[in-house]
């Protein structure tokens, strides 16, 4: 439907800074890393919570309900923040967050808040932020129904034309349920790059295969640094009986 008349439409300018509504019971420190829980009211970042920015100001919410103070936000921009072991050779990589105050290079169940945009010293970034995941491309591989006990070698899923830091893989159940899969019969799941293993998990049962529409993380990422000219390969061995259906293969890179 196209409009009949005039009409004003808010114009924000500045990108700079936003305002969140805070949860209750949060007090947010000025320079704390903002995280935005299941809930969508903010508070100081947890590992797993989205990530929203850095505070612009203290706002104290212990006492208040839902929402009953805001807190202004960078949501764009460089900072300069500690983060151990650090080194040029970290430019370009992803950073993630265990804390409001803890930066880290482990992505496994932490949050992904930017990436280092410089090294000015030993243990410290200038950290670009990204809250909104802009720089995070997906890979997505479609692997066909595998009969059981059938086996994918070396499958290159994705080639990198220039350097990349991988952030997270995971398997996502394509509507079917997975059978045969036990201790016995297990469904190993790896990414390969360039040679190293970088990401795996065994499923047996224990570990059960992700539920139809559902998916389930390959862990850990290491070592996550993909040079310019590497291949990304998948590589997925089943016991006899085991098989896990038709699934999607989905890592995230920036």
């Amino acid at each position: 439907m196209t409009l009949t008349a005039n009409r004003e439409v808010d114009h924000y300018i500045d990108q700079e800074l936003r305002s969140f509504p805070v949860a209750t019971g949060r007090h947010l420190r000025k320079g704390a890393l903002v995280g935005v829980p299941a809930g969508g009211y903010v508070g100081p970042l947890l590992a797993g919570d989205s990530f929203a920015g850095i505070a612009y100001e203290e706002a104290d919410n212990t006492a208040g309900a839902d929402g009953a103070l805001s807190v202004r936000v960078y949501t764009v921009g460089d900072f300069g923040l500690p983060l151990a072991a650090a080194t040029p050779a970290d430019v370009g990589r992803p950073v993630f967050a265990t804390a409001d105050d803890t930066l880290t290079f482990q992505g496994f169940e932490n949050s992904y808040v930017g990436v280092v945009q410089d090294v000015p010293a030993a243990g410290e970034i200038i950290l670009r932020i990204d809250p909104l995941r802009r720089m995070v491309k997906t890979v997505t591989h479609a692997v066909e129904d595998l009969a059981a006990g059938a086996d994918i070698a070396a499958r290159a899923i994705h080639h990198f034309s220039q350097e990349g830091w991988l952030v997270a893989a995971r398997v996502v159940n394509q509507a079917t349920a997975a059978t045969g899969i036990d201790a016995g019969n297990t469904c190993i799941v790896a990414l390969v790059l360039d040679g190293d293993m970088v990401a795996t998990v065994t499923f047996n049962g224990v570990t059960a295969f992700p539920n139809a529409n559902t998916e389930r993380t390959l862990g850990t990422i290491s070592p996550a640094r993909a040079a310019a000219g590497a291949v990304l390969k998948l590589a997925v061995t089943n016991g006899t009986t085991a098989n896990p259906g038709p699934f999607l293969l989905e890592v995230d890179y920036v």
